[in-house]
Parts: structure tokens; sequence; C-alpha cells
């Protein structure tokens, strides 16, 4: 499930951008700038029940450090460590280490910019045979779980992006590629996931009374191979959609937008095994549209307070699954001394869908050490990526 509208290689690009413009001209007298970040994530499902079986969640743990080396250079390094129990699983399943590294750097000065790194899972949980149907319905299918994709399998990544500005526009655009390895699961069952394409662009126009903000974004996959590549199955791509509306005044910032995230049909992604697939009688693809309504308040330049709504329908085409979900938070971010940040924030999802109702409640802590400092207060970007 997206929660948000996440477009990775665009917050690479403005997160290095705003590394240089807070850094480029003071670290060369005072060293290499960098960052330490540290995060935690809980959620907790406190329904719908299955018999015999824990309640859903979701536990997660990163520490990553980023050091621009050069004033055209930034290097990142992660370590995560989580524990999901997702609906319908026999079983948590754990993820006890997992690296990630990425390297940017600026090819056309203010312009173009490159990107590479990967997913590197050190100790890797495997799951039961029976809990192949769960896992499809918690990747593919509706998930009230704030992060569905919560397996790091072993894939090389690969990003483009440039930036342009000229009056009031800004655009921002580029495209990545992700390979990923032979994905061992389910013991002796081991299968490669489809490589994939992200297109990603956005447009920014500054008018006088406020700020209008474009995404797209499209996800192009390939063929879903078994242990010896041979094709399984072709994803259906993914095509997503965003406005928004950034007005503020004095200390007061407030914004809507709307959204969708369109798939197309595929043949139902399943876990491939050493046997045939089974051809499938419906598709399962959901479909979403939503609004977003958030209000920023500062009281006072090192603190910041937001509350958020987003409600969403969740629909297929056939009419098969129908339900809606509704999720709100509120966040505080302060800086201390300084440079440093330190963010909390607790969320409430709301959500009906094929007659379940599903109620969630997650808080996520995050901690930024800097050395001459890098973002502001308010953004979310973590830039580590799945």
């Amino acid at each position: 499930m997206t929660l948000r509208f996440l477009i990775p290689v665009l917050l690479s690009a403005v997160s290095a951008l705003a590394q240089k413009t807070d850094t480029a001209e003071i670290s060369q007298e005072h060293g290499f700038p960098w960052i330490a970040h540290s995060s935690i994530d809980v959620f907790y499902l406190n329904s719908p029940a299955v018999t015999g079986q824990p309640y859903p969640y979701q536990a997660s743990l990163y520490q990553g450090f980023t050091i621009q080396s050069l004033t055209f250079a930034w290097f990142h390094i992660g370590l995560r460590s989580r524990e999901t129990q997702a609906p319908g699983f026999s079983q948590p399943y754990r993820e006890p280490l997992a690296l990630k590294l990425q390297a940017s750097a600026e090819v056309l000065r203010d312009y173009l910019f490159v990107s590479f790194g990967g997913n590197i899972p050190i100790f890797g949980d495997t799951i039961a045979l029976a809990d192949s149907l769960a896992l499809y319905q918690a990747m593919n299918g509706y998930s009230p779980m704030p992060f569905s994709s919560f397996l790091s399998p072993r894939a090389l990544q690969a990003a483009v992006f440039g930036r342009y500005a000229w009056t009031n526009w800004t655009l921002i655009g580029g495209f990545g590629y992700s390979r990923p390895a032979l994905f061992r699961l389910i013991k002796d069952k081991a299968f490669f996931p489809a490589s994939y394409f992200d297109f990603s662009g956005r447009a920014i126009y500054q008018a006088r009374a406020a700020r209008h903000r474009w995404d797209a974004k499209a996800s192009i996959y390939g063929d879903e191979g078994n242990d010896i590549r041979i094709p399984a199955h072709n994803e259906g791509d993914l095509y997503q959609f965003r406005y928004e509306y950034l007005k503020s005044l004095r200390r007061v910032a407030w914004q809507t937008g709307l959204g969708a995230a369109i798939k197309l049909p595929d043949a139902n992604r399943r876990l491939k095994l050493k046997s045939d697939l089974e051809a499938p009688d419906t598709d399962d693809n959901l479909q979403r549209a939503y609004l977003e309504m958030s209000v920023a308040w500062a009281p006072d330049p090192d603190i910041l307070w937001r509350l958020h709504v987003a409600p969403r329908a969740i629909f297929s085409w056939n009419g098969t699954a129908v339900g809606h979900e509704t999720e709100a938070g509120l966040t505080m971010g302060l800086r201390i001394w300084e440079y440093h940040r330190i963010r909390v924030a607790g969320t409430m999802l709301y959500g009906q869908v094929d007659n379940q109702t599903y109620t969630g409640f997650g808080i996520r802590g995050e901690f930024a050490f800097r050395h001459l400092g890098f973002q502001d207060i308010d953004d979310g970007a973590e830039g580590e990526g799945e």
C-alpha cells in the first residue's frame, strides 16, 4: 500500500541539491559535511483478528550515514532491521540486517545527476509455503500495513535525474532501473523478481499567492522468472499522478491535493515455484484515488507542527473489490543545537475493504545529527529507498 506518493529518484535529487546549497561554500573550510540519521517505526493493526494468530504489526529500525566527500559527490550507507507480522502470516517475517548503499554525483553543475546503489540482505528470514498466498495479498492486493514492501531482495539500482529552473518554474525529472537478484524467500523455491524502470517527473510553479506542484511516475515491469530465469509472469505497469496546492501565511502553511495510482491488468502475480503457474480467473489489481489535506504551524523557528488527513478510495475495475481508508496524523519537528533535527509522528488508520474493518495505530521517531546542516526542519525525505 502506498501511503505517500513516493518518487525516490526525485527525492534523491532534491536531497542532493539541498545538501549542496547548505554546505558547498563552507565545506572547504570545515571539512566534509555529513549527516547521521536514525529512525524507528512501529505500527499495530487492531483488527481484523484471525483465530490463533497474533494481531498484525510492524517494527523497523534504520541507521543511515551520508557524507559529501566532494562538492559534487555524495555517499550513503544504511542498515535496516525489521520484523513484520503481515495479515494471514502464520509467523512473523524477520529481516535482522539489510545493507543499503548509494552513491550520487553531479555530472553537470546544478542540472544533471546520477545515482548508483543497491540492497544487500546480510541476514534474511524465510516464510512457510502456506504463507505464500498471504504474501501475495500483502504485496499486491489490499494491505492495511503502511509498508507492504517489507522485503529487501538483493538488487542493483541506477538512476539519472536532472533539474532545470527558469522564472517561476522548476522542472525535475529522471529515470531509474532496478535489477533484483535471485530471491530465496521459501526454502528450495527460489525465483527472480521482475526488473523494472521508473520514470518520474515533477513540475513546480511558484505563483504570487501560492505554489502549484505536479508529480507523475510510471513503473514499467519486465518478466518475473523462475530459478533458471525462465519467464513466468509479466506484471501490470503502475502509473501514479498527484497535484498539490501549497500556500503559506506567516507562521501557518496549508496544502491540499489529489492523486491516483492506476495498476494495469496482469496475470495475478504469484510467487513463482518450480511448477507451472495456473491461469487465474480474475485480475486482483487494485486502484486508488485519494485526497490530501494538511496544515503546518511554526510558532517558533525551531518548532514545527503538522496535521494531515488523507482519505482514499480503493476499488478494482471489475467491481470485485471496493472500499475506503483514511489516514490521519500529527507530527512535531524540533531543531536543536542549530543544525540537528528531531521529529516524532503519530498516525491512525481506519478502513473498510471487502466487508472487513481495519483500525491501526503507528508511531515514528527520527533523529538527524548534522554537520553543517543539510535540510529544512520539515523535510521528510529519508533517502533510504527500498
